[in-house]
């Protein structure tokens, strides 16, 4: 009988079935490791483009976001542009009244952007951090901070 488990495990040890066995397993980890790994955001094909600011709190643009009457500051219209290696520029235009007079501000903001699943982090060269998700589905980023909800879509 102990001849016979020992022929048994010699013929299973030449032929390389342990070794087969484990290679087997691992390339089954690795790609169980993939799939769990996907890049995150579904139904959407690239962040990387214009996102333009559609609504704030709900409200279309421009939006009065302090201030009213013959002095007040409304957003007009606000884009990032995402770019391939993780990179952005904002551009954000106001309309600034001071005691009845209109001036035009434009602000630009530069910097970096990373994205863990839906989540995305806007990090940007002045020190603001935003955060918020992106919906591939409808293509919509929703960054909410101070009370404000700031959608923008591609």
């Amino acid at each position: 009988m102990q001849e016979i488990i020992q022929s048994n495990i010699s013929t299973i040890l030449s032929t390389g079935y342990i070794l087969a066995e484990m290679r087997r397993f691992f390339l089954i980890a690795i790609a169980g490791l993939f799939v769990g790994c996907d890049s995150g955001v579904t139904g959407i094909s690239t962040v990387t483009g214009n996102w333009s600011l559609r609504t704030l709190n709900g409200a279309s643009l421009p939006y009065t976001v302090s201030g009213s009457g013959a002095n007040r500051t409304e957003i007009v219209d606000d884009v990032y542009t995402f770019f391939e290696g993780f990179t952005f520029s904002e551009t954000i235009h106001k309309r600034v009244t001071t005691n009845g007079q209109q001036s035009t501000v434009t602000e630009n903001e530069t910097g970096s952007f990373s994205l863990f699943g839906e989540s995305v982090t806007i990090t940007g060269n002045s020190g603001v951090v935003r955060r918020g998700l992106i919906d591939g589905k409808s293509n919509a980023m929703t960054i909410v901070e101070e009370g404000l909800t700031f959608v923008y879509r591609q």
